[in-house]
Protein backbone atom coordinates (compact mmCIF):
# COMPACT_ATOMS: atom_id res chain seq x y z
CA UNK A 1 0.00 0.00 0.00
CA UNK A 2 1.39 3.36 -1.07
CA UNK A 3 1.76 6.26 2.10
CA UNK A 4 -1.42 8.01 2.48
CA UNK A 5 -0.40 11.42 0.45
CA UNK A 6 1.13 8.39 -2.58
CA UNK A 7 -2.47 6.91 -2.65
CA UNK A 8 -3.84 8.01 -6.21
CA UNK A 9 -7.49 6.75 -5.06
CA UNK A 10 -7.71 3.65 -7.68
CA UNK A 11 -7.12 -0.17 -6.91
CA UNK A 12 -5.12 -1.81 -9.15
CA UNK A 13 -4.88 -5.82 -9.28
CA UNK A 14 -2.72 -7.38 -11.21
CA UNK A 15 -3.00 -10.77 -12.66
CA UNK A 16 -1.21 -13.64 -10.63
CA UNK A 17 1.89 -15.51 -12.05
CA UNK A 18 -0.01 -17.40 -14.76
CA UNK A 19 -0.99 -21.05 -15.19
CA UNK A 20 1.99 -21.77 -12.72
CA UNK A 21 0.38 -19.40 -9.81
CA UNK A 22 2.47 -17.60 -7.67
CA UNK A 23 2.39 -14.01 -7.17
CA UNK A 24 3.07 -11.47 -10.19
CA UNK A 25 5.27 -8.87 -8.25
CA UNK A 26 6.94 -6.87 -10.87
CA UNK A 27 3.32 -5.90 -11.43
CA UNK A 28 2.72 -4.74 -8.33
CA UNK A 29 5.70 -3.07 -8.13
CA UNK A 30 4.66 -1.35 -10.93
CA UNK A 31 1.38 -0.28 -9.55
CA UNK A 32 2.39 0.97 -6.03
CA UNK A 33 5.28 3.10 -7.86
CA UNK A 34 2.57 4.97 -9.93
CA UNK A 35 0.49 5.48 -6.81
CA UNK A 36 -1.97 2.55 -7.32
CA UNK A 37 -2.98 0.16 -3.82
CA UNK A 38 -1.87 -2.77 -5.59
CA UNK A 39 -2.94 -6.35 -5.44
CA UNK A 40 -2.28 -9.70 -6.88
CA UNK A 41 -3.51 -13.82 -5.82
CA UNK A 42 -1.90 -16.61 -6.67
CA UNK A 43 -5.17 -18.14 -7.50
CA UNK A 44 -4.64 -20.90 -4.81
CA UNK A 45 -1.81 -23.15 -6.15
CA UNK A 46 2.03 -22.28 -6.88
CA UNK A 47 3.51 -24.74 -9.51
CA UNK A 48 5.88 -25.05 -12.68
CA UNK A 49 4.89 -23.78 -16.26
CA UNK A 50 4.69 -27.49 -16.99
CA UNK A 51 3.04 -29.27 -13.73
CA UNK A 52 -0.83 -29.08 -14.51
CA UNK A 53 -1.73 -32.25 -12.24
CA UNK A 54 -3.74 -29.24 -9.60
CA UNK A 55 -5.96 -28.89 -12.24
CA UNK A 56 -7.19 -31.84 -11.32
CA UNK A 57 -8.36 -31.33 -7.80
CA UNK A 58 -11.92 -29.47 -8.14
CA UNK A 59 -11.30 -26.86 -5.71
CA UNK A 60 -8.44 -25.53 -7.09
CA UNK A 61 -9.33 -25.66 -10.59
CA UNK A 62 -12.88 -23.20 -9.55
CA UNK A 63 -10.47 -21.38 -7.71
CA UNK A 64 -8.14 -21.03 -10.87
CA UNK A 65 -11.26 -20.31 -13.39
CA UNK A 66 -12.48 -17.22 -11.44
CA UNK A 67 -13.36 -17.80 -8.11
CA UNK A 68 -9.70 -16.70 -6.34
CA UNK A 69 -9.63 -13.15 -8.36
CA UNK A 70 -12.71 -12.61 -7.50
CA UNK A 71 -13.32 -13.14 -3.83
CA UNK A 72 -9.52 -11.51 -3.61
CA UNK A 73 -10.94 -8.05 -4.86
CA UNK A 74 -13.63 -8.01 -2.71
CA UNK A 75 -11.30 -8.40 -0.04
CA UNK A 76 -9.11 -5.96 -1.06
CA UNK A 77 -12.10 -3.51 -1.69
CA UNK A 78 -13.51 -4.03 2.19
CA UNK A 79 -9.72 -3.83 3.50
CA UNK A 80 -9.05 -0.03 1.67
CA UNK A 81 -11.07 1.87 4.03
CA UNK A 82 -8.92 1.20 6.85
CA UNK A 83 -5.61 1.98 5.06
CA UNK A 84 -7.19 5.44 3.85
CA UNK A 85 -9.43 7.62 4.37
CA UNK A 86 -11.39 9.79 1.24
CA UNK A 87 -11.27 13.16 1.24
CA UNK A 88 -11.75 15.86 -0.94
CA UNK A 89 -8.68 15.13 -3.00
CA UNK A 90 -9.61 11.20 -3.56
CA UNK A 91 -13.55 11.49 -3.15
CA UNK A 92 -13.70 7.91 -3.92
CA UNK A 93 -11.92 4.97 -5.25
CA UNK A 94 -11.78 3.32 -8.38
CA UNK A 95 -10.86 -0.02 -9.69
CA UNK A 96 -9.12 -1.55 -12.19
CA UNK A 97 -7.58 -5.05 -13.60
CA UNK A 98 -4.34 -5.16 -15.83
CA UNK A 99 -4.00 -8.93 -17.08
CA UNK A 100 -2.31 -10.32 -20.65
CA UNK A 101 -1.99 -14.17 -20.96
CA UNK A 102 -3.69 -15.98 -18.66
CA UNK A 103 -4.29 -12.68 -16.89
CA UNK A 104 -6.46 -11.96 -20.11
CA UNK A 105 -8.66 -14.58 -19.54
CA UNK A 106 -9.08 -13.45 -15.75
CA UNK A 107 -9.93 -10.37 -17.09
CA UNK A 108 -12.46 -11.88 -19.39
CA UNK A 109 -13.82 -13.40 -16.62
CA UNK A 110 -14.39 -11.11 -14.04
CA UNK A 111 -16.21 -8.86 -17.11
CA UNK A 112 -18.83 -11.85 -17.84
CA UNK A 113 -18.90 -13.41 -13.92
CA UNK A 114 -18.49 -10.47 -11.53
CA UNK A 115 -19.10 -7.15 -13.72
CA UNK A 116 -19.09 -4.46 -10.79
CA UNK A 117 -15.33 -6.07 -9.86
CA UNK A 118 -14.11 -3.08 -11.76
CA UNK A 119 -14.43 -0.09 -12.84
CA UNK A 120 -11.73 -0.63 -16.42
CA UNK A 121 -9.89 -3.58 -17.70
CA UNK A 122 -7.09 -4.18 -19.58
CA UNK A 123 -7.15 -7.37 -21.11
CA UNK A 124 -3.82 -8.89 -23.84
CA UNK A 125 -3.24 -11.57 -25.72
CA UNK A 126 -6.49 -13.65 -23.42
CA UNK A 127 -6.27 -16.99 -22.66
CA UNK A 128 -10.46 -16.93 -22.69
CA UNK A 129 -11.01 -20.09 -24.39
CA UNK A 130 -9.21 -21.97 -22.59
CA UNK A 131 -10.92 -25.28 -23.80
CA UNK A 132 -10.16 -24.44 -27.58
CA UNK A 133 -6.46 -22.93 -26.80
CA UNK A 134 -4.84 -25.65 -25.44
CA UNK A 135 -6.21 -28.13 -27.95
CA UNK A 136 -5.08 -26.50 -30.73
CA UNK A 137 -1.80 -26.05 -29.06
CA UNK A 138 -2.08 -30.02 -29.21
CA UNK A 139 -3.45 -30.36 -32.37
CA UNK A 140 -1.25 -27.74 -34.37
CA UNK A 141 1.60 -29.96 -33.10
CA UNK A 142 0.98 -33.45 -33.86
CA UNK A 143 2.98 -32.85 -37.20
CA UNK A 144 5.92 -31.75 -35.38
CA UNK A 145 6.22 -35.50 -32.88
CA UNK A 146 8.06 -37.53 -32.95
CA UNK A 147 11.32 -35.33 -34.15
CA UNK A 148 11.84 -38.34 -36.99
CA UNK A 149 8.48 -37.69 -38.99
CA UNK A 150 9.12 -36.36 -42.50
CA UNK A 151 6.98 -33.65 -42.01
CA UNK A 152 9.33 -32.40 -38.63
CA UNK A 153 10.28 -29.20 -39.23
CA UNK A 154 13.65 -28.49 -37.09
CA UNK A 155 14.74 -25.30 -35.16
CA UNK A 156 17.35 -23.90 -37.70
CA UNK A 157 14.51 -24.08 -40.13
CA UNK A 158 12.20 -20.80 -38.47
CA UNK A 159 14.47 -17.96 -39.23
CA UNK A 160 14.90 -19.31 -43.07
CA UNK A 161 11.29 -19.37 -42.16
CA UNK A 162 11.04 -16.17 -41.22
CA UNK A 163 13.04 -14.44 -43.95
CA UNK A 164 11.07 -15.91 -46.54
CA UNK A 165 8.04 -14.36 -44.85
CA UNK A 166 9.58 -10.93 -44.27
CA UNK A 167 11.05 -11.08 -47.92
CA UNK A 168 7.22 -11.69 -49.33
CA UNK A 169 5.48 -9.42 -46.80
CA UNK A 170 7.50 -6.10 -45.10
CA UNK A 171 7.14 -4.10 -47.44
CA UNK A 172 3.85 -4.27 -48.11
CA UNK A 173 3.09 -1.71 -45.10
CA UNK A 174 5.46 0.66 -47.74
CA UNK A 175 8.78 0.30 -45.11
CA UNK A 176 10.93 -2.52 -45.10
CA UNK A 177 11.91 -2.49 -41.19
CA UNK A 178 11.22 -5.94 -39.82
CA UNK A 179 8.24 -5.56 -39.00
CA UNK A 180 4.96 -6.72 -40.58
CA UNK A 181 2.11 -4.64 -39.74
CA UNK A 182 -0.74 -6.48 -40.95
CA UNK A 183 -0.27 -9.98 -40.98
CA UNK A 184 -3.73 -10.55 -42.64
CA UNK A 185 -2.41 -8.88 -45.54
CA UNK A 186 0.84 -11.19 -46.17
CA UNK A 187 -0.18 -13.94 -48.27
CA UNK A 188 3.25 -15.94 -47.87
CA UNK A 189 3.86 -19.20 -50.38
CA UNK A 190 6.09 -21.46 -48.34
CA UNK A 191 6.74 -23.05 -51.88
CA UNK A 192 9.47 -20.58 -52.10
CA UNK A 193 11.56 -22.65 -49.89
CA UNK A 194 10.83 -25.82 -51.99
CA UNK A 195 13.48 -28.45 -52.26
CA UNK A 196 14.55 -28.96 -55.96
CA UNK A 197 13.59 -25.73 -56.65
CA UNK A 198 15.95 -23.62 -58.80
CA UNK A 199 17.98 -20.77 -56.33
CA UNK A 200 17.12 -22.80 -53.28
CA UNK A 201 19.93 -23.80 -51.44
CA UNK A 202 19.53 -27.40 -50.58
CA UNK A 203 21.07 -27.33 -46.75
CA UNK A 204 17.88 -24.67 -46.13
CA UNK A 205 14.64 -26.01 -47.78
CA UNK A 206 11.50 -27.97 -46.75
CA UNK A 207 9.83 -30.86 -48.01
CA UNK A 208 6.25 -30.95 -49.41
CA UNK A 209 5.28 -33.12 -46.09
CA UNK A 210 6.84 -30.06 -43.89
CA UNK A 211 5.49 -27.46 -46.44
CA UNK A 212 1.80 -29.56 -45.02
CA UNK A 213 2.62 -28.95 -41.87
CA UNK A 214 3.41 -25.24 -42.53
CA UNK A 215 0.31 -24.37 -43.84
CA UNK A 216 -1.23 -26.15 -41.07
CA UNK A 217 0.11 -24.23 -38.65
CA UNK A 218 -0.55 -20.47 -40.30
CA UNK A 219 -4.37 -22.22 -40.76
CA UNK A 220 -7.07 -21.70 -38.52
CA UNK A 221 -8.77 -25.16 -37.19
CA UNK A 222 -11.88 -26.27 -38.35
CA UNK A 223 -13.74 -29.82 -38.14
CA UNK A 224 -16.26 -30.97 -39.42
CA UNK A 225 -19.57 -29.19 -40.23
CA UNK A 226 -17.64 -25.82 -40.56
CA UNK A 227 -16.97 -25.81 -36.72
CA UNK A 228 -14.94 -23.59 -35.85
CA UNK A 229 -12.31 -24.29 -33.16
CA UNK A 230 -9.37 -22.02 -32.82
CA UNK A 231 -7.08 -19.26 -35.25
CA UNK A 232 -3.53 -20.10 -36.73
CA UNK A 233 -0.68 -18.30 -36.13
CA UNK A 234 0.35 -14.97 -38.15
CA UNK A 235 3.27 -14.96 -41.09
CA UNK A 236 6.19 -13.03 -39.09
CA UNK A 237 5.89 -14.89 -35.90
CA UNK A 238 7.73 -17.98 -36.92
CA UNK A 239 10.96 -17.15 -34.95
CA UNK A 240 9.11 -17.84 -31.68
CA UNK A 241 7.91 -21.50 -32.77
CA UNK A 242 10.58 -23.59 -31.28
CA UNK A 243 9.23 -22.88 -28.07
CA UNK A 244 5.79 -24.88 -29.61
CA UNK A 245 6.90 -27.13 -31.65
CA UNK A 246 10.97 -28.25 -30.56
CA UNK A 247 10.28 -29.63 -27.18
CA UNK A 248 9.80 -33.60 -26.10
CA UNK A 249 5.95 -32.83 -26.77
CA UNK A 250 3.29 -30.25 -27.21
CA UNK A 251 4.69 -27.04 -25.26
CA UNK A 252 1.15 -26.67 -23.45
CA UNK A 253 -2.38 -28.36 -22.95
CA UNK A 254 -1.41 -32.05 -22.51
CA UNK A 255 -1.08 -31.53 -18.98
CA UNK A 256 -3.86 -29.84 -18.84
CA UNK A 257 -6.38 -32.09 -20.74
CA UNK A 258 -4.87 -35.10 -19.00
CA UNK A 259 -5.63 -33.76 -15.22
CA UNK A 260 -8.93 -31.30 -15.97
CA UNK A 261 -10.31 -32.96 -18.68
CA UNK A 262 -9.65 -37.41 -19.05
CA UNK A 263 -7.98 -39.71 -17.57
CA UNK A 264 -4.16 -39.02 -17.39
CA UNK A 265 -3.28 -42.56 -16.99
CA UNK A 266 -4.56 -43.67 -20.37
CA UNK A 267 -5.11 -41.05 -22.61
CA UNK A 268 -2.67 -40.17 -25.79
CA UNK A 269 -1.98 -37.01 -26.68
CA UNK A 270 -1.20 -38.00 -30.30
CA UNK A 271 -5.45 -38.45 -30.19
CA UNK A 272 -6.45 -34.47 -30.04
CA UNK A 273 -9.31 -34.36 -32.18
CA UNK A 274 -12.59 -32.20 -32.30
CA UNK A 275 -14.42 -34.92 -30.01
CA UNK A 276 -11.47 -34.02 -27.31
CA UNK A 277 -12.68 -30.22 -27.22
CA UNK A 278 -16.22 -31.59 -27.40
CA UNK A 279 -15.79 -33.21 -24.19
CA UNK A 280 -13.96 -30.45 -22.90
CA UNK A 281 -16.78 -27.85 -23.64
CA UNK A 282 -19.03 -29.79 -21.85
CA UNK A 283 -16.96 -29.75 -18.32
CA UNK A 284 -15.67 -26.88 -18.67
CA UNK A 285 -13.42 -27.30 -15.49
CA UNK A 286 -13.78 -25.06 -13.18
CA UNK A 287 -15.73 -22.70 -15.07
CA UNK A 288 -12.19 -21.54 -16.48
CA UNK A 289 -13.99 -20.53 -20.15
CA UNK A 290 -14.88 -16.60 -20.57
CA UNK A 291 -16.82 -16.50 -23.78
CA UNK A 292 -19.86 -15.45 -23.06
CA UNK A 293 -20.63 -12.31 -25.22
CA UNK A 294 -23.22 -11.15 -23.80
CA UNK A 295 -21.57 -7.79 -21.97
CA UNK A 296 -24.97 -5.90 -21.14
CA UNK A 297 -24.17 -6.09 -17.06
CA UNK A 298 -20.86 -4.63 -17.31
CA UNK A 299 -21.89 -2.34 -20.09
CA UNK A 300 -25.04 -0.90 -17.50
CA UNK A 301 -22.57 -0.12 -14.95
CA UNK A 302 -20.54 1.80 -17.10
CA UNK A 303 -17.27 0.43 -17.12
CA UNK A 304 -15.03 0.08 -19.71
CA UNK A 305 -12.38 -2.58 -21.41
CA UNK A 306 -9.69 -2.40 -23.69
CA UNK A 307 -8.16 -5.51 -25.31
CA UNK A 308 -4.89 -5.91 -27.21
CA UNK A 309 -2.92 -8.69 -28.58
CA UNK A 310 0.50 -8.25 -30.62
CA UNK A 311 0.80 -9.36 -33.93
CA UNK A 312 4.02 -11.28 -33.47
CA UNK A 313 2.66 -13.35 -30.97
CA UNK A 314 3.85 -16.97 -31.35
CA UNK A 315 1.99 -18.41 -28.29
CA UNK A 316 -1.79 -17.54 -28.39
CA UNK A 317 -2.53 -16.34 -32.46
CA UNK A 318 -2.90 -12.96 -32.06
CA UNK A 319 -6.38 -13.23 -34.70
CA UNK A 320 -8.24 -15.63 -31.56
CA UNK A 321 -8.45 -11.58 -30.37
CA UNK A 322 -9.94 -10.35 -33.38
CA UNK A 323 -12.45 -13.52 -33.87
CA UNK A 324 -13.56 -12.97 -29.95
CA UNK A 325 -14.15 -9.05 -30.55
CA UNK A 326 -16.45 -10.10 -33.79
CA UNK A 327 -17.81 -12.37 -31.53
CA UNK A 328 -19.06 -9.34 -29.09
CA UNK A 329 -20.24 -7.45 -32.01
CA UNK A 330 -22.01 -9.90 -33.74
CA UNK A 331 -24.03 -10.71 -30.72
CA UNK A 332 -24.36 -7.03 -30.08
CA UNK A 333 -25.59 -6.09 -33.82
CA UNK A 334 -28.60 -9.54 -33.68
CA UNK A 335 -29.71 -7.24 -30.94
CA UNK A 336 -30.26 -4.63 -32.95
CA UNK A 337 -27.71 -2.69 -31.02
CA UNK A 338 -24.46 -2.55 -33.46
CA UNK A 339 -23.10 0.46 -32.78
CA UNK A 340 -23.18 -0.10 -28.51
CA UNK A 341 -20.26 -2.56 -28.14
CA UNK A 342 -18.17 0.09 -28.90
CA UNK A 343 -19.23 2.65 -26.16
CA UNK A 344 -17.34 0.42 -23.60
CA UNK A 345 -15.02 -2.50 -25.31
CA UNK A 346 -12.46 -1.77 -27.85
CA UNK A 347 -9.59 -3.61 -29.39
CA UNK A 348 -6.41 -2.75 -30.56
CA UNK A 349 -4.10 -5.06 -32.37
CA UNK A 350 -0.24 -4.00 -31.80
CA UNK A 351 2.38 -5.02 -34.61
CA UNK A 352 5.55 -6.25 -33.62
CA UNK A 353 4.81 -7.10 -30.08
CA UNK A 354 5.53 -11.19 -29.11
CA UNK A 355 3.11 -12.36 -25.87
CA UNK A 356 2.37 -9.76 -23.90
CA UNK A 357 5.88 -8.06 -24.37
CA UNK A 358 8.79 -8.36 -26.33
CA UNK A 359 9.62 -8.35 -29.91
CA UNK A 360 10.73 -5.89 -32.66
CA UNK A 361 8.20 -3.83 -32.74
CA UNK A 362 7.19 -0.60 -30.15
CA UNK A 363 6.26 -2.95 -27.24
CA UNK A 364 6.06 -1.40 -24.10
CA UNK A 365 2.24 -0.16 -23.89
CA UNK A 366 1.86 0.72 -20.31
CA UNK A 367 0.40 -2.34 -19.01
CA UNK A 368 0.92 -5.25 -17.47
CA UNK A 369 3.50 -8.54 -17.91
CA UNK A 370 6.10 -6.04 -19.46
CA UNK A 371 8.36 -6.64 -16.47
CA UNK A 372 7.70 -3.27 -14.98
CA UNK A 373 9.15 -1.64 -18.12
CA UNK A 374 7.25 1.79 -18.43
CA UNK A 375 7.15 4.26 -21.41
CA UNK A 376 9.19 7.42 -20.76
CA UNK A 377 6.29 9.40 -21.62
CA UNK A 378 3.76 8.45 -19.12
CA UNK A 379 0.79 9.69 -20.66
CA UNK A 380 -2.73 8.52 -21.75
CA UNK A 381 -1.50 8.31 -25.53
CA UNK A 382 1.45 6.32 -24.66
CA UNK A 383 0.15 4.31 -21.89
CA UNK A 384 -2.68 1.74 -22.51
CA UNK A 385 -3.55 1.57 -18.21
CA UNK A 386 -3.41 5.39 -18.19
CA UNK A 387 -6.11 6.12 -21.48
CA UNK A 388 -8.27 3.32 -19.99
CA UNK A 389 -8.57 5.39 -16.62
CA UNK A 390 -9.34 8.39 -19.21
CA UNK A 391 -11.91 6.92 -20.60
CA UNK A 392 -13.61 5.50 -17.23
CA UNK A 393 -13.05 8.23 -15.29
CA UNK A 394 -13.08 11.29 -18.06
CA UNK A 395 -15.14 9.72 -20.70
CA UNK A 396 -12.29 10.21 -23.10
CA UNK A 397 -12.37 7.17 -25.51
CA UNK A 398 -9.23 5.95 -27.53
CA UNK A 399 -8.64 5.94 -31.06
CA UNK A 400 -4.98 5.50 -31.35
CA UNK A 401 -2.52 5.27 -28.68
CA UNK A 402 1.40 4.70 -29.02
CA UNK A 403 4.21 2.32 -28.46
CA UNK A 404 7.62 2.66 -27.19
CA UNK A 405 10.40 0.57 -28.24
CA UNK A 406 13.99 1.18 -26.05
CA UNK A 407 17.41 0.66 -27.13
CA UNK A 408 18.29 -3.03 -26.88
CA UNK A 409 14.87 -3.44 -25.23
CA UNK A 410 17.08 -1.50 -22.43
CA UNK A 411 14.53 1.61 -20.64
CA UNK A 412 18.19 2.86 -19.60
CA UNK A 413 19.45 3.24 -22.88
CA UNK A 414 17.01 6.06 -24.34
CA UNK A 415 14.02 5.21 -26.99
CA UNK A 416 14.79 3.96 -30.05
CA UNK A 417 11.60 4.42 -31.97
CA UNK A 418 7.79 4.69 -31.51
CA UNK A 419 4.65 3.97 -33.28
CA UNK A 420 0.93 4.36 -33.34
CA UNK A 421 -0.95 1.17 -32.77
CA UNK A 422 -5.11 1.93 -34.22
CA UNK A 423 -8.56 0.70 -33.09
CA UNK A 424 -8.82 -3.08 -34.89
CA UNK A 425 -9.24 -3.54 -37.65
CA UNK A 426 -7.43 0.07 -38.76
CA UNK A 427 -3.13 -0.46 -39.39
CA UNK A 428 -0.85 2.62 -38.50
CA UNK A 429 0.15 3.53 -42.21
CA UNK A 430 3.73 5.61 -42.61
CA UNK A 431 3.07 8.78 -43.84
CA UNK A 432 5.67 8.78 -46.44
CA UNK A 433 7.64 11.86 -44.95
CA UNK A 434 9.73 12.13 -41.86
CA UNK A 435 11.47 9.93 -39.49
CA UNK A 436 10.11 6.41 -39.51
CA UNK A 437 11.32 6.36 -35.72
CA UNK A 438 8.43 9.02 -34.44
CA UNK A 439 5.09 7.92 -34.36
CA UNK A 440 3.56 11.35 -35.45
CA UNK A 441 4.94 10.63 -39.10
CA UNK A 442 2.30 7.77 -39.03
CA UNK A 443 -1.60 7.86 -39.28
CA UNK A 444 -4.66 5.83 -38.43
CA UNK A 445 -5.95 5.74 -42.10
CA UNK A 446 -9.32 5.59 -41.13
CA UNK A 447 -11.02 5.66 -38.28
CA UNK A 448 -14.83 4.38 -36.28
CA UNK A 449 -14.89 1.16 -38.88
CA UNK A 450 -16.99 -0.22 -36.51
Amino acid sequence: MPPQDAWNGRLLVVENGGWAGGINYPDIVMGLKHGFATMSTDTGHNSTQNDATWSGDHQKIIDFGHRALHLSTVTSKALLPHFYETSSTNPSVFSYFAGCSTGGRQGWSEVQRYPQDFDGVPVGAPANWMTHLPAWDIRVALEQFPNDRSSYIPVSMWTVIHDAVLAQCDALDGLKDGIIMDPTKCASHPEVLLCGRTGVNTSSCLTSPQITNLKRIYTPWWEANNTFLYSGLSPGTDTGWPFLFNGARPQFGVGFFANAVVNPSTWDYMTMNGSTVALADGINPGGINAVDPDLRSFQAAGHKMLGYHGYQDSTIPSLASAWWYDQVQSYYSGMGKINQAEDFYRLFMVPGIQHCSGGGGAWVTGTSSQSGIWPSDNSTDHSMLWSLIDWVEKGNAPEVMVGTKYVGDDATAGVDFTRPYCRWPVVAEYTGSGDVSDATNWKCSVQGIY
